[in-house]
């Protein structure tokens, strides 16, 4: 894994300073010297090579020497999820965050089983997950919903959900800028959310020929949505 911490973008000219938690990271946890080279992301959402300068596990001081362009991914997705178990959300998150996806919205259904992590905790998931692939912007959090407001979530893209009815069914897909994404709790989605749902003008998406945990599911659909074809 690369070496990356976070810090504030300092004055042009003058070194980023890292705080205590970054600096023990930098220091004692991969125990880099000075003139270490490594990448730092900034409070901008910018992505940098850097050199360290000086410090220690308090505080320590990064140069930056250059700004990398990072590819925006090819599509907006924006993943609505069913609020499975704590846990489950906090596993999925550094995949989402890995393969790119620009917003997360938490969805209550009638099989959901609680409420979405604490902030805390899903920013350390999302800082970690962000360090380890090198995606300098997080996702977009867009709060709790009901299932009822789906419609109304980002409706300029078209929308998706997962149906357990699709199973082994193949779908024609065919997207240009971007599209939205339902994934329902263990359990999934009830026939009648499934049948609000297709009357808001959402569509059903198979996902293979098996049952796939909650994550699983979520994976598998961004990346469906991800590589379908273009529109002729």
């Amino acid at each position: 894994m690369s070496l990356r911490v976070f810090a504030p973008r300092p004055p042009a000219g003058e070194p980023a300073v890292l705080g205590p938690d970054e600096s023990h990271y930098l220091r004692r946890v991969r125990r880099a010297p000075d003139g270490a080279a490594l990448e730092l992301i900034d409070d901008h959402g910018d992505l940098w090579r850097a050199q360290v300068r000086s410090g220690d596990a308090r505080r320590s001081e990064v140069d930056l020497l250059e700004r990398r362009d990072v590819p925006a991914p090819a599509r907006e997705l924006v993943l609505l999820l069913g609020l499975p178990d704590p846990a489950a959300v906090l596993e999925l998150l550094p995949g989402v965050i890995e393969i790119g996806v620009a917003a997360i919205a938490w969805v209550r259904c009638a099989r959901s089983q609680s409420g979405p992590p604490g902030a805390a905790r899903l920013e350390r998931v999302v800082r970690a997950a962000q360090r380890q692939c090198g995606r300098p912007c997080a996702p977009i959090f867009l709060g709790e919903h009901e299932l009822i407001a789906v419609p109304q979530l980002r409706p300029e893209l078209p929308g998706f959900f997962a149906w357990e009815q699709r199973r082994g069914l193949a779908d024609d897909l065919a997207l240009s800028h971007g599209a939205r994404l339902l994934i329902g709790p263990e359990g999934g989605l009830t026939p009648d959310e499934a049948d609000a749902l297709t009357t808001a003008g959402l569509h059903p998406l198979g996902l293979g020929p098996h049952t796939l945990r909650t994550g699983t599911a979520a994976l598998v659909g961004l990346a469906r949505l991800m590589f379908a074809s273009a529109p002729r």
